[in-house]
């Protein structure tokens, strides 16, 4: 009678990671949804159709595997940033690039765009607001992709006829009206019927935005 081959450490690896990528994802979905002490690891393991001890053995703690899961969004969100602000990026480098008012445009349209692709960073990030964020402190991750752009733009900002402008303030504003709106999608901005999953409704607040970082930048 033949042997079952053992498998191949390759095979190892590749089911490991899948197995982390599924317990990363069922994770960020229950945190988002339910909260961190609402969701426990049990939850997490039978979400991602694995053994109770899954998480644990993978992650070790539900501490330890909430931090993952927001170093993984972040990773994402920072990718996603980079590719929205990099019209603006080369606006600042190479003035024959296009116009500033459509390289601020693509990066409002290209943020939000992530926003809307990924609710659930929108309710992990409002979870964090009211515990307090320690937990997102704690957590490594780069977030620099917004303010090095608006770098970018305030060194140049005197040689392209831009105000001295305040990079923080520019990150302020732009987040301001990205994602303070799609936090607010139920409550505040449904008062004002604007919905901004309606393609015709974004494209009026991208030039809204659009507006205001303008006004902001330019003398």
């Amino acid at each position: 009678m033949a042997q079952a081959l053992a498998p191949k450490s390759g095979e190892k690896i590749r089911d490991a990671a899948r197995s982390r990528e599924a317990i990363l994802a069922a994770a960020e979905r229950l945190y988002s949804e339910r909260g961190f002490d609402a969701a426990s690891l049990g939850d997490i393991a039978l979400a991602a159709s694995l053994s109770r001890g899954a998480p644990s053995y993978f992650f070790g703690s539900k501490e330890q595997l909430y931090v993952a899961v927001l170093e993984r969004v972040f990773a994402v969100r920072e990718q996603a940033a980079r590719e929205a602000f990099q019209p603006l990026v080369a606006w600042a480098e190479d003035s024959s690039s296009g116009s500033l008012e459509k390289a601020l445009g693509k990066a409002v349209d290209g943020y939000m765009g992530f926003l809307l692709r990924h609710p659930s960073f929108v309710r992990l990030i409002q979870r964090e607001e009211l515990a307090g964020g320690k937990r997102m402190r704690d957590a490594p991750r780069e977030s620099r992709a917004i303010e090095d752009a608006f770098q970018a733009l305030r060194r140049v900002a005197r040689k392209r006829g831009l105000r001295p402008f305040d990079v923080s303030d520019a990150v302020l504003l732009f987040v301001s009206l990205t994602f303070s709106p799609l936090a607010q999608h139920s409550t505040f901005m449904a008062s004002l019927d604007r919905d901004l999953k309606d393609p015709k409704v974004r494209r009026r607040h991208t030039r809204l935005v659009t507006g205001q970082l303008l006004h902001l930048l330019q003398k």
